[in-house]
């Protein structure tokens, strides 16, 4: 019997696994220009100006429950708690916690300006790696920049919420006692939602609209003069959650907004979405409403010409709107950080002051 050298058996299997994946790459490359040519008939710029609010319907139902049901729980009974913690950014800082869903609390920073008088209102989502406490730079200097500081404080001040999303690594918690298994993953978790026809996505802006509800319902969040921006992941968050909620009046998206071909984590990406929604079509939900979107030239986890060639395919949405204007992009001399300029800022701003 004629048995392989162990280096013959190890050059074979290195060659079949790397067939098997140069095939996976072709296969899939296939699939996407089908799947293009099934997105481009489904929507277009024309489509979206004239029916709008079904596609995001079906934007909402892809993403999965809560939202399919905001209309329903929205109203449901939500506890709070509210903890004064310190002054700074001319504004009263407070850590609060919201029962978004029985059971399920959600957690944000908010700076209450000491401006006299009615300001807007912005919500400023931190990135991956990161909390609330990162996105306002309570501890130390990061990349998000002075993001809630300049927010908080740029012309006459703005009431700024910082809410949390599950982003941390999973070595900064303990796993739960039940859960040593999976920890805090994050793509686990959302793996076990989509399971169950939800996502980490669709909680997590249900969170945002919860929390949002309880300040318009405040008076603190006037109809009009409602804003959101974020870095990363947060640029990701404002992206989908302003496509989402008509409520807010101007978005600004930092550093993500991309080709999610090459672009694509799990939690990017449900089912079959690429025929009916990727990042322009998304945007295509804000439209005719002020869309700002920006990228680092010396970004290192998004290259710049991606998030340019997504731009250009956005462009046609917002002029279908009668809104070109009302759709800005460039590219900034910078890393994977907030733009240290306030151009982004003051787009927002100026749209809801």
């Amino acid at each position: 019997m004629f048995i392989e050298t162990e280096q013959v058996m190890k050059e074979n299997t290195i060659h079949a696994r790397r067939a098997f994946a140069d095939g996976l790459y072709t296969v899939m490359e296939g699939r996407r220009k089908i799947y293009d040519a099934l997105r481009e008939e489904y929507i277009n710029p024309e489509k979206a100006a004239a029916d709008r609010e079904t596609y995001r319907r079906d934007f909402t139902n892809m993403l999965g429950w809560p939202l399919t049901e905001y209309d329903t729980l929205k109203d449901t009974p939500m506890a709070l708690k509210k903890t004064y913690r310190y002054d700074v950014y001319n504004a009263k800082a407070y850590a609060m916690e919201f029962e978004v869903l029985p059971g399920l609390w959600a957690y944000a920073l908010y700076f209450e300006s000491k401006t006299e008088g009615e300001v807007p209102f912005i919500i400023a989502q931190h990135g991956g790696c990161g909390n609330p406490e990162a996105g306002a730079e309570t501890f130390e200097a990061n990349n998000y920049n002075g993001m809630v500081r300049r927010s908080a404080t740029f012309g006459d001040g703005a009431n700024v919420l910082c809410p949390m999303l599950i982003m941390w690594p999973d070595r900064f918690e303990p796993a739960p006692n039940d859960k040593e298994d999976e920890g805090y993953s994050r793509s686990r978790i959302d793996a076990r939602l989509k399971q169950v026809g939800s996502s980490i996505t669709a909680i997590e802006v249900f969170a945002i609209r919860r929390m949002l509800n309880y300040f318009i319902g405040e008076g603190i969040a006037k109809k009009g003069h409602i804003g959101m921006l974020g870095l990363s992941y947060g640029g990701f968050y404002t992206t989908v959650t302003a496509a989402v909620d008509t409520r807010i009046n101007a978005a600004y998206s930092s550093c993500q907004y991309s080709d999610r071909y090459r672009y694509g984590r799990e939690d990017w990406i449900w089912g079959d979405n690429a025929s009916r929604f990727l990042d322009a079509e998304v945007a295509s939900l804000i439209a005719p409403r002020p869309f700002f979107a920006d990228e680092g030239d010396r970004d290192d986890l998004f290259d710049y010409r991606a998030f340019l060639s997504e731009c250009e395919r956005t462009v046609p949405f917002f002029e279908a709107a009668g809104a070109k204007d009302n759709f800005k992009y460039r590219t900034f001399d910078g890393t994977h950080e907030f733009a240290k300029d306030d151009e982004g800022i003051a787009f927002v701003y100026n749209a809801i002051k």
